[in-house]
């Protein structure tokens, strides 16, 4: 795993050159470093040159970027966000406030699997800390305590400086905030997404006014305008609307388990899962002898990794079916499963055959697929669009590309007609792109009507659930 440190920098030239000392004292820990400079006025950039000329060869180089005016810490953040290579960014403020020897601690718990992110506490556990302001001390527990009531969490330290995060994850945030909003913006964000947050105790050697301190009352008040921001529109957590809808769904569990208990009859023992996504299915199938997870899409097959690591039978990785490819990974994929499970995702294949086709190949003979697409092609519209869709199936048309791609029709049933006059109403004359949150809240309620007419034959709703068995070659 390779770690960037990104300091974002403002008027911090008495502290700078000390704290790259300290920071590169880290540096069997590292892959580079990052520093920000964000308008400074004090001379803060010519010493960032000087270091950066003495780093820059280093093993661990040090990358600077320079902006004109002084934007802010979450657009100095995001600057810097686009230079880094890293796989993991930890973000150090340039102020000598927190000590780079945290940094093992700090990254152990992405390390090990457990955290998807990591927050460093001044407040939590017994580390060393200077004692300071009785005043801040309160209002950085309020406010936290606003931050955890905007997002549902129990931190006890919103405003640390440490905090570290997959790069791949704060690529994938639709955050907006340019000073400190930052801090509880990204903080709501990631709760919004269902990420594993950690705290890790660390020391803190806060400066007074005189020594160089920053943090003043408007930057309270723009935090607390930036956590009001970041909780209305949350429901956007995330730049993809596939990932956002990903993460709605998940809060779907009612209809989840409904559609997971129309394929649990049929699964077998050993089970391989296309198209996982962020795991709102897989987390159904740990019964399993065996479950290998994939997707297409890196970010992913490594939040599934990490969630995931340790358990001996459960692997992810990436797989292209249309374009596999050969490894010895890939490879040993081939004709090992009795089950292939694979919700909602030929409609985003251009050679939906193709795919059914890599399917049937992963099956040992005697093999299933079991398959949830989106029904009728004339509901296709502005949701369909914004999430990538490039077909919805009629049951004729599902029927015979499974025959086309070599497997005997075993079932093909219709569910949740109840939604489609939503998603008709919302794609088709609305033209939204996104569901909205109350509509799905209250849908997930109404669950038990879709489980009642989930007992007969219908012609007609929002899913179609088709299982093929594979036929001999």
């Amino acid at each position: 795993m390779k770690v960037t440190v990104l300091i974002p920098v403002y008027n911090e030239r008495w502290t700078l050159r000390e704290l790259m000392r300290r920071v590169y004292e880290q540096s069997e820990l590292l892959h580079e470093v990052v520093a920000v400079d964000d308008g400074s006025t004090d001379g803060s950039a010519a010493q960032l040159r000087e270091l950066e000329v003495r780093y820059g060869s280093h093993r661990v180089p040090l990358r600077a970027v320079y902006r004109d005016g002084n934007g802010g810490k979450g657009a100095a953040l995001l600057a810097g966000l686009r230079r880094v290579t890293g796989d993991v960014v930890v973000i150090q403020d340039a102020d000598l406030e927190y000590n780079p020897k945290e940094y093992a601690d700090l990254i152990a718990p992405l390390l090990d699997g457990r955290a998807d992110v990591v927050y460093g506490s001044r407040f939590f556990g017994g580390a060393p800390r200077r004692v300071l302001f009785f005043w801040h001390s309160v209002a950085n527990r309020l406010l936290t305590t606003w931050c955890n009531l905007f997002s549902g969490l129990n931190l006890t330290d919103v405003w640390t400086g440490y905090k570290v995060f997959p790069a791949a994850l704060l690529r994938r945030l639709d955050l907006r905030s340019s000073g400190f909003g930052f801090e509880p913006e990204v903080t709501i964000k990631i709760a919004r997404l269902g990420c594993r947050i950690y705290e890790v105790p660390i020391g803190y050697e806060g400066r007074t006014y005189e020594e160089g301190k920053k943090i003043r009352f408007q930057d309270a008040v723009t935090g607390t305008l930036a956590m009001i921001r970041a909780w209305l529109s949350s429901s956007q957590a995330c730049r993809s609307s596939g990932e956002h809808t990903l993460h709605i769904m998940a809060r779907a569990g009612r209809y989840n388990r409904l559609l997971f208990e129309q394929i649990e009859p049929h699964l077998g023992r050993e089970v391989i899962e296309v198209g996982a996504g962020i795991g709102n299915i897989s987390r159904m199938l740990l019964d399993r002898d065996r479950l290998v997870l994939t997707d297409m899409d890196s970010g992913y097959v490594s939040m599934l990794q990490r969630a995931y690591q340790g358990w001996g039978y459960v692997q992810a990785m990436r797989l292209d079916l249309v374009n596999p490819g050969s490894s010895p990974e890939i490879d040993r994929l081939w004709g090992s499963f009795d089950t292939v499970v694979c919700f909602q995702v030929l409609e985003h294949v251009q050679d939906d055959v193709a795919a059914l086709r890599a399917m049937r190949r992963l099956l040992k003979p005697g093999g299933r697929v079991l398959l949830m697409l989106p029904a009728h092609q004339r509901l296709f519209g502005t949701l369909d669009q914004e999430l990538s869709h490039l077909r919805r199936y009629d049951a004729a048309d599902a029927r015979r590309k499974l025959a086309e791609a070599g497997f005997e029709v075993e079932a093909l049933r219709f569910y949740n007609p109840l939604a489609v006059p939503g998603w008709w109403l919302n794609g088709r004359v609305l033209k939204r792109r996104l569901i909205p949150d109350l509509q799905l809240a209250i849908f997930d309620r109404l669950c038990f009507l879709v489980r009642a007419l989930a007992r007969f034959e219908l012609s007609f709703g929002l899913v179609i659930y088709a299982q093929g068995l594979k036929k001999p070659d």
